[in-house]
């Protein structure tokens, strides 16, 4: 007696009519190094973009001279 998936075809991840074999799938360790470094991009880009919008005189300001230090004391 046979047991029933053992009875199901799976078809070939090849093809056989002599055309190239797809692109094997990445694994997971691979999409996780894509992911961070397109996150690490974008952050770079916003770190970026938030250093040409903001000037130390406007930070210093916002918070006071003492950083605002004085408000937590």
């Amino acid at each position: 007696m046979s047991e029933p998936w053992s009875e199901v075809s799976t078809p070939s991840q090849y093809p056989t009519d002599g055309t190239a074999a797809p692109a094997a799938p990445k694994g997971l360790l691979e999409q996780m190094q894509e992911l961070l470094a397109s996150v690490t991009a974008d952050l770079a880009d916003l770190q970026a973009i938030g250093a040409r919008t903001t000037s130390p005189a406007a930070t210093a300001s916002a918070a006071g001279e003492d950083g605002g230090l004085s408000a937590a004391r």
